[in-house]
This record gives C-alpha cells, sequence and structure tokens, in this order.
C-alpha cells in the first residue's frame, strides 16, 4: 500500500458515494487478481478490518447515542471485536456461498450479498433493499417440482423478506454490530458499525495531511509531488521543520 496508491483511491472515493466506497478501499488489502466486487460482504469486512489494523491500529474511536436517554457514549472498539466469532481472514469465503429456502411453495436458491451487489444498486433509489434482495436471488422453481425449469416472474416481495433474515446464517459477518451498554440508564443494544465509513474517515484525514506536506515541501524547495513522494516520512518531516523555520 504506496502513498501513490492511496491518494489514486482516495481520488477515485471522493466521486462515490459511501454506501460504494467499501469495495474500492478493499483493493488496497486485496490480493492481486483478486476482484473484491466477486467478494461476499463478510470477505470484503475482512479486507477492510486487515487495512484498518496495519495502517491505523486495532482500536477505533466513536461515539453513539443511547436509543433509552439520549446519552452520547465515547467508545473503543476493537477490530476483534467486528469480526464473527472464530472467523479470520483466512476463514472467510472468497466467493459467495448458496443455499436455498422452501417457502410458499416455492424453492428459493439464493447467494450472499457482494461487493458488486452495493456498486450496481444505487441506495438512494426506489426500493433499494428489495432490488438488493433480487439480485440474491439464483434461481426459482416450485417446491413440488424442483427439477423444473427456473420461473421467470419477479419474485414476491414477501419471499425476498424471507430471504433477507437467512443471509446472516449464510454470510456471518456481513453485517457489523457492537454491544453496547448506557452508564446513564444501562439500556443494551447492539449499534450498526460501518467499517468502510470510519476506514475512509481515516484515509481521507492522512491524505489531507500528506497534501499539505507536498504543497509545504513544493513551495519551500520547488518540488513535485512526486519528489515529495520519494522522500521518506522521516526526512519529510525534518525538511518540514527547517523550512518553518
Amino acid at each position: 500500500m504506496t502513498e501513490e496508491r492511496v491518494l489514486e483511491v482516495w481520488e477515485q472515493g471522493l466521486r462515490q458515494r459511501p454506501t460504494t466506497r467499501g469495495p474500492l478501499l478493499a483493493t488496497l488489502a486485496a490480493h492481486t487478481g483478486v476482484e473484491v466486487t466477486r467478494l461476499p460482504l463478510a470477505a470484503l469486512n475482512s479486507l477492510l478490518l486487515e487495512l484498518r489494523s496495519a495502517a491505523f491500529g486495532d482500536t477505533l474511536a466513536c461515539t453513539a447515542d443511547c436509543p433509552g436517554c439520549g446519552e452520547i457514549l465515547d467508545v473503543a472498539v476493537s477490530t476483534r471485536e467486528l469480526r464473527p466469532p472464530g472467523a479470520d481472514t483466512e476463514s472467510v469465503p472468497a466467493e459467495a456461498g448458496t443455499a436455498t429456502l422452501a417457502t410458499q411453495g416455492l424453492a428459493v436458491t439464493y447467494r450472499a450479498l457482494t461487493g458488486g451487489d452495493l456498486l450496481a444498486v444505487d441506495p438512494d433509489g426506489p426500493d433499494a433493499r428489495l432490488a438488493l434482495l433480487r439480485r440474491c436471488v439464483v434461481s426459482v422453481r416450485p417446491v413440488q417440482d424442483p427439477a423444473q425449469d427456473p420461473m421467470r416472474e419477479p419474485v414476491p416481495d414477501t419471499v425476498l423478506e424471507e430471504v433477507a433474515q437467512q443471509l446472516a446464517d449464510l454470510d456471518p459477518g456481513a453485517d457489523t454490530t457492537v454491544a453496547l451498554t448506557c452508564p446513564r440508564c444501562h439500556h443494551h443494544w447492539s449499534a450498526a458499525f460501518d467499517i468502510a465509513e470510519h476506514l475512509w474517515a481515516d484515509i481521507d484525514g492522512c491524505v489531507r495531511r500528506l497534501l499539505y506536506e507536498v504543497h509545504a515541501l513544493a513551495r519551500a524547495y520547488g518540488w513535485s509531488e512526486a519528489d515529495v513522494l520519494t522522500v521518506s516520512p522521516a526526512r519529510r518531516q525534518f525538511y518540514l521543520e527547517v523550512a518553518a523555520q
């Protein structure tokens, strides 16, 4: 993960919606040849957590509003807390798994959501949630005749909602949550945690500091951006201190 690559990804991310930055950021941690758009969400989150740990440490500082009394909590979350029990990078499937649900007389084969699904569906569009769920459906056949060709009729929304309830079992770790307890009213709840949003904030701050260094050294020494990036961070800091004298 070179500074040049981080700058490139940051610039691309500025033009994207927050909900689609996860697959983009995962490319910084993915091995060469891995298509992040084909990864299930748990694998995508695993890459983001590995990147966060390597680049900025294991502890993530955040805040949460207690739904019971409105108290604002300062919370320190470890990347280990955001992984499902027993999960590690090697154990997370690299391809979206499938399962079949028998409901309302239909045998519905579905797959886990992927990074590509997040990129394909506009989160601000009408029925965005149902649009994501429709992408999960692989095939639909009558339960009594599973050998029949897949049905082409739209899957009823009620069936899609049943599929949604099964996705967590198919892809543990797709949704990252943190168990919290309010010290004031002792209310217990699970808060959703968007690792991609948090990582983007870290990278955005890092890049802006880096661009400031480029700007300052370019003014002081006439260096180009490429010149500045070839200088190690330690020597760069020395030049910045000297230039400020």
